[in-house]
């Protein structure tokens, strides 16, 4: 007990953990989903009962982010409490170099050696050459039942605890949830667990079972639809299809029902009172693809952005006891966060040298206390979309810029000059053409500041100028061949 509490202060915690009070730790993480696309969110479409349950039994995160606007960084994020860029992660894993290196200490390895039983299943794309780079079982999950990439129904490419599986009968959401019931049930219970569980939905295929799209073939959902917005004229939708509405819509409401088998599980089994469970999304809406009706609300951009709506996403934490019910905190949380805060719930330690760009968030979440940030967070992805690469949020103050030179600055994905490849572009740019905006005051981004306010401009830019380039440098260079196959 008397190393719970030393813990417990070490890591700024307002609270203390008894070996025998350890929370449990769920953590679901939703694919492609919007901030506005919940009943709990906002949207006025989606049916999502189980999660705004959820909601209602714990805090709304209104600004939770994502580690990136980009699926693999943000993953990367959350697993390391590190800067994706840090880590080596520069883009989704099309590349086979990019990896988290076993030299890095992962959150499922700090709690499984506080005693924890760790457990991840569902879409891992952590690694360009899965499941032969560093996997879930190297970095800290006892049991692990993972895919490479997306997948919707019956899906190949499977692995458990290193073995090839036979393609799995049933959607991804199901059989990821059926993973985390099986394990739960063979757990040894006189451990505490902590389970990953990362959905593929609402990523394409973007399919669901008939039952979940029956809910929106009906006029009220076209009528609504026709309500909803799209992150503004930066996002391009020019593939969506109207007559596919249902399809994402639906797949949503899957994921939800499922998810809701587990939070069953835990109340049925006497587990809910002392089991943190987070809700989040990897990134925003995805806007080039068929089905592409995610919704940021009125947030500026979508996935791949580097406004907000390519990284604020959808946030949910309850702990019973200990976060109030019913109830909403506006404390910015990215996703490096999850690490910190995890383990201080856990009465961990971390012993890494590593730098962390996370902070523990849960004196926040809990009583309300100021959090003091080591690292600003920071937002990087070489090829964003919408005309800016690099943002920074202090505050209420949020400030972006670009990577230069550039082929050309467009809203299209950000490239390097011709002569320059994509690791020399990462290494090498700098970063110039700075925007300024208030989130308090402007959370859609509409105001740019910089000409404005030319003083906090310039106080905003020395941050992001020293974090940029101490980042650039701890991050690993490699050669990023693709992992696809060169067509004959």
């Amino acid at each position: 007990m008397m190393r719970a509490l030393i813990l417990s202060v070490l890591l700024g915690v307002s609270f203390s953990v008894s070996a025998e009070d350890r929370p449990n730790i769920v953590f679901l993480l939703a694919d492609d989903l919007g901030y506005a696309d919940l009943g709990s969110f906002g949207s006025k479409i989606v049916k999502s009962p189980h999660l705004d349950k959820l909601a209602s039994e714990g805090m709304r995160l209104t600004h939770c982010y994502s580690a990136s606007p980009n699926c693999s960084p943000a993953r990367t994020g959350v697993l390391t409490g590190r800067s994706p860029y840090r880590v080596g992660m520069y883009d989704f894993a099309r590349f086979k170099e990019l990896h988290i290196s076993k030299d890095e200490t992962t959150v499922a390895e700090i709690l499984q050696s506080a005693g924890y039983q760790t457990m991840f299943a569902g879409k891992w794309h952590c690694s360009g050459d899965f499941p032969n780079q560093p996997n879930p079982g190297d970095h800290g999950f006892d049991h692990w039942f993972a895919n490479k990439s997306n997948f919707g129904k019956d899906a190949a490419g499977f692995y458990r605890n290193g073995k090839a599986l036979e393609p799995v009968k049933g959607w991804v959401a199901e059989v990821v949830v059926d993973e985390a019931l099986s394990f739960l049930d063979k757990r040894d219970k006189s451990k505490p667990f902590m389970t990953m569980l990362w959905f593929s939905e609402p990523h394409t295929p973007v399919l669901a079972a008939d039952e979940f799209l029956d809910l929106y073939k009906n006029e009220e959902t076209e009528k609504l639809a026709k309500e909803l917005k799209y992150g503004g004229p930066q996002v391009i939708r020019g593939r969506a299809k109207e007559d596919q509405k249902a399809r994402y819509f639906g797949c949503i409401s899957m994921m939800d029902h499922h998810i809701g088998r587990l939070t069953d599980y835990l109340k049925k089994n006497g587990l809910d009172e002392n089991t943190i469970i987070v809700f989040t999304s990897d990134n925003g809406p995805e806007h080039r693809v068929d089905t592409s009706f995610g919704s940021p609300g009125d947030l500026r951009g979508a996935k791949g952005h580097i406004h907000e709506g390519g990284y604020r996403v959808p946030g949910i934490i309850k702990w019973s006891g200990k976060i109030k019910a019913g109830s909403t905190s506006e404390e910015p949380v990215n996703g490096t966060d999850w690490l910190p805060s995890l383990i201080a719930a856990a009465g961990a330690d971390n012993t890494g040298s590593k730098i962390l760009d996370g902070t523990d968030v849960l004196p926040a979440l809990i009583s309300g206390a100021n959090i003091k940030r080591e690292k600003p967070m920071m937002w990087w992805l070489y090829h964003a979309r919408g005309a800016k690469e690099v943002a920074m949020r202090i505050g209420n103050y949020k400030i972006l810029a670009n990577m230069l030179p550039q082929e050309k600055i467009t809203i299209n994905d950000a490239k390097p000059p011709k002569d320059m490849s994509i690791m020399e572009f990462i290494k090498k740019a700098e970063i110039g053409n700075f925007s300024l905006y208030n989130l308090k005051e402007d959370p859609n981004e509409t105001k740019d500041l910089a000409k404005v306010q030319p003083e906090k401009l310039s106080e905003m830019r020395k941050v992001m100028l020293e974090l940029h380039s101490e980042i650039r440098e701890e991050g690993p260079v490699y050669k990023l061949q693709s992992y696809r196959k060169k067509k004959k």
